[in-house]
């Protein structure tokens, strides 16, 4: 039988409900504290959309606090992924986070988000407040559940207090604001640690989802010649590297963050990382047991590398463990920075990982991730 996520149940809570647009029919116009408000007139266009309301007919409460549950719910308003098909078989959320309540407000957007690929940790509290970098995280494996992610090569930015980031949420944090979807304030700070504001959450919002629909319609430019050098960090995927927000060009390569992290730890050119090794051509990925998937595994291996199929296992359905099939390549940090690729081919090298998000057994010494296995109930 398919089970499928119930209509929206709504709270008495005002501020709650405020995220959800129908809560609050007052016209934007009458907010009377968005005056002077940074991104003042994004908040309004959301608001006009129905993806966010004001706390009453007056207020928008530009500077309360955001919380965990508000966030989600924003994020699922704002990518419509209450829209999208769920698996057929779901899990109890207070199993996956025990301080979920079923019959909560913000149960619907905790499923929504959940199996549409939002990084929810297992100890969340839905009535805490979130910092910018976790805000930031939702959103960026958000905009990866629904966007078709343009094929264009990044810059890391540098980031004055990086060192307070988590290292969980560097990348989406990187690509956040190379994306245009966040910004660094004057001093070149991101304030990853702070409290976000309902407000600077909504613009964040409203960035994000503009990015999709520029992606969407392919208005984002991807010619710039720029070297990427950050990804998001993986969910669990039924082949490595699906779930990459950009893919290389023909003729190019690149190492996510978490094998270059690998190679840079041991700091030693003869290191040598086991990896999936994920075929693009023309930006799109394509399947590595395909007549042109088995032509380029073959090419390489005439080069000498150590390459071949390999086979991981991932969750399909309810629950059940099936085995997929890539392409696994043990290769030395020289062999990664000289790499032969093919001008018919993009290539993208990422730790491979199981369902639960553990890393594969590696061979030949190689490092195969630092990946541990994600807390999920069978």
């Amino acid at each position: 039988m398919h089970k499928k996520i119930a209509t929206t149940v709504l709270s008495a809570s005002l501020l709650a409900a405020s995220l959800g647009g129908a809560a609050s029919a007052a016209s934007a116009t009458n907010f009377r504290d968005l005056q002077n408000v940074t991104g003042h007139d994004k908040i309004l266009a959301l608001h006009d959309k129905k993806i966010v309301s004001g706390v009453s007919k007056t207020a928008f409460a530009p500077q309360s606090k955001l919380t965990q549950a508000e966030a989600l719910q924003l994020i699922v308003n704002g990518f419509k992924l209450d829209e999208k098909p769920l698996t057929d078989a779901l899990i109890a959320l207070n199993t996956l986070f025990p301080a979920v309540k079923e019959d909560a407000w913000y149960a619907n957007a905790f499923s929504y988000a959940y199996y549409n690929g939002v990084d929810i940790p297992k100890s969340v509290s839905p009535s805490a407040t979130i910092t910018r970098e976790q805000y930031i995280d939702y959103v960026m494996t958000g905009l990866q559940a629904v966007g078709n992610m343009p094929a264009i090569d990044v810059v890391a930015q540098e980031i004055a207090d990086g060192d307070k980031l988590n290292p969980a949420y560097l990348d989406s944090v990187q690509l956040a604001i190379v994306f245009g979807i966040a910004e660094l304030d004057s001093e070149r700070n991101f304030n990853p640690t702070h409290e976000i504001t309902r407000a600077e959450a909504a613009v964040i919002l409203y960035n994000a989802v503009e990015f999709l629909e520029k992606s969407s319609s392919n208005q984002v430019n991807s010619n710039d010649e720029r070297i990427i050098d950050v990804l998001p960090h993986e969910q669990p995927t039924t082949a490595p590297a699906a779930g990459l927000y950009a893919a290389p060009e023909n003729g190019k390569f690149f190492s996510t963050g978490s094998v270059q992290q690998a190679i840079d730890e041991q700091a030693a050119p003869s290191t040598k990382v086991q990896v999936a090794v994920t075929l693009f051509e023309n930006g799109s990925p394509i399947d590595e047991q395909s007549a042109k998937g088995a032509a380029e595994l073959k090419r390489l291996q005439l080069l000498g590398y150590d390459i071949d199929y390999a086979q991981a296992w991932t969750y399909q359905g309810n629950l059940e463990k099936v085995e997929y099939t890539y392409i696994s390549g043990v290769f030395t940090a020289e062999q990664l920075e000289s790499f032969q690729a093919s001008a018919n081919y993009g290539y993208a090298f990422d730790f491979a990982s199981n369902g639960d998000g553990s890393a594969v057994l590696g061979k030949n010494d190689a490092v195969t991730g630092t990946k541990s296995p994600r807390l999920i109930a069978e």
